[in-house]
């Protein structure tokens, strides 16, 4: 086949790019853009020029977007859009569109006062707790957004996704649709007072994610046993004769 004819026959597909980029207690940064006539939030990014590498998109965009030059440390999400997807505005004629969600790391306080958006282009921003972000993001958005985050917070490998569907095995975070909410120290579920006489652990006093999305939390060495639980709804299981570290 000539080069001209195979370069013809060959898919062609938008290209874009957006990053996670959180506050130092968790919650993800959105942008309101003032050109989305449904009023729709966004992840910083934007599209990917001719002869621009996604990772260089990236940087830009953020660079163009909040004033901050941040380094990217992985790609946590790649996603597949599909040329008639529901979410895209009628109109609009558009190929298909592969976008990569980069980790924009944690913002110092320093960093997040030193925002400045365009406003022709950006109207505010906001770090948001996942369950606020995702009422502002459009449907597809939503679900890029959470696992990329998810990715993020269970340290497990790119989540690719066709459509805002896991197209490989959904991670465990996923699954159990795990979210992020900040709450002050004032506002803590956590009690600082002995646990109850009934209660089989004296006092929890450390946890961690599991790689299958458990929560293990480890007693006190007045205790034997550890406390499995699901996040978020599977009952507690104590494990007989373990100790704690």
């Amino acid at each position: 086949m000539p080069a001209d004819q195979y370069a013809a026959a060959r898919h062609a597909a938008w290209l874009g790019a957006a990053a996670i980029i959180t506050n130092e207690v968790g919650q993800v940064l959105l942008v309101h853009p003032t050109y989305r006539e449904d009023g729709s939030w966004v992840l910083p990014g934007g599209v990917v020029e001719h002869g621009e590498h996604p990772h260089v998109t990236c940087r830009r965009e953020i660079t163009e977007e909040v004033g901050l030059d941040l380094p990217l440390s992985a790609v946590l999400a790649v996603h597949s859009f599909s040329a008639h997807h529901p979410d895209l505005r009628p109109g609009t004629h558009c190929p298909g569109e592969v976008r990569f969600v980069f980790d924009g790391g944690v913002l110092t306080p320093d960093q997040v006062e030193a925002i400045r958006l365009p406003h022709e282009e950006l109207s505010e921003c906001a770090f948001l707790d996942t369950r606020d972000a995702v009422q502002r993001l459009r449907p597809v958005d939503r679900e890029i957004m959470l696992a990329a985050y998810r990715a993020r917070l269970g340290n497990t490998a790119t989540a690719h996704l066709a459509d805002g569907q896991h197209i490989l095995e959904v991670p465990a975070l996923d699954r159990h649709d795990v979210h992020v909410r900040y709450r002050p120290l004032w506002d803590s579920p956590l009690h600082r007072s002995p646990v109850p006489e009934r209660l089989p652990v004296r006092q929890a006093w450390a946890w961690c994610f599991i790689p299958d999305g458990r929560v293990v939390v480890v007693s006190a060495q007045s205790c034997a046993g550890v406390i499995i639980s699901a996040v978020p709804k599977s009952r507690p299981v104590r494990i007989s004769g373990a100790t704690s570290p």
